[in-house]
């Protein structure tokens, strides 16, 4: 009986090691992305598209990795990170601070600023950030929109805390804008830009935040130096912004690196 529990144990480790050493058998890149953020991230029926999700394919590429690509909510991909689901944040998220404390960052990929929009056919007009107070606004949970807002205007008593509507998602303020429960949404400037070209919502306001998109990691982990390098290895070969033109196609004579 012995004998036979040890030649089970000992097949069972057989097993594991010529799966965990097969040739050709390729190690995963967790990636995870909210997809809601056209050109950076979203989807086309089931596939995964956009920058992000193209240059975390390149990363995964050079590592010898294949990716594996999950959605999350917004917020909860840093829960992910930190649960250690995935390896890879890659949803149009910004460098910050405060970010800094729970999550490590590559260098940055993409630089924006915030952008004010309005329904189409409004008659709103922004000439200075408080006028932004006079409205509803809109924005999404947790993001630089939602900070900027609250620091900048809420904190400050230049707009109403029941003038600001909190949202999980960008589809959400984006369709509480367009019913006109809102009068007015904040989210980043190149999705506003890529979503203002349907025609139902217009730029009204410029915020010169320039902040800076990186891919987020989980601090301490090995594998985050070699997805740094990769991604550095793309920015001076000129793939990166090749990646960029390519979503950006109104814009391919601008360079959106740094």
């Amino acid at each position: 009986m012995k004998h036979n529990i040890f030649l089970l144990i000992l097949l069972s480790l057989l097993t594991l090691c010529i799966d965990s050493c097969s040739p050709g058998r390729k190690k995963i890149l967790r990636v995870g992305t909210d997809a809601e953020d056209p050109p950076f991230s979203y989807l086309e029926g089931s596939e995964f598209k956009g920058i992000d999700i193209e240059i975390s394919k390149r990363i995964a590429k050079d590592l010898g990795m294949q990716i594996q690509i999950t959605k999350y909510g917004f917020d909860d991909l840093f829960s992910a990170l930190a649960l250690n689901k995935i390896d890879i944040a890659a949803s149009c998220i910004t460098i910050t601070e405060k970010r800094k404390q729970t999550v490590d960052f590559t260098e940055p990929y993409f630089q924006t600023n915030l952008v004010v929009v309005a329904k189409f056919s409004s008659l709103f007009t922004i000439e200075r950030t408080e006028d932004i107070g006079k409205y509803v606004v809109g924005c999404k949970y947790n993001t630089t929109s939602h900070q900027y807002l609250k620091e900048n205007l809420i904190d400050k008593d230049l707009l109403p805390k029941d003038k600001l509507k909190v949202f999980p998602t960008y589809t959400e303020t984006l369709n509480e804008l367009l019913a006109g429960k809102t009068d007015l949404m904040v989210f980043d400037e190149w999705v506003a830009r890529n979503i203002a070209k349907e025609g139902k919502i217009k730029i009204v306001y410029i915020i010169p935040t320039n902040e800076q998109y990186g891919l987020a990691l989980q601090p301490g982990k090995a594998l985050n130096k070699k997805i740094k390098k990769a991604l550095q290895d793309l920015k001076k070969s000129g793939e990166l912004q090749k990646i960029i033109d390519e979503f950006m196609q109104n814009n391919r004579n601008t360079n959106f690196t740094n």
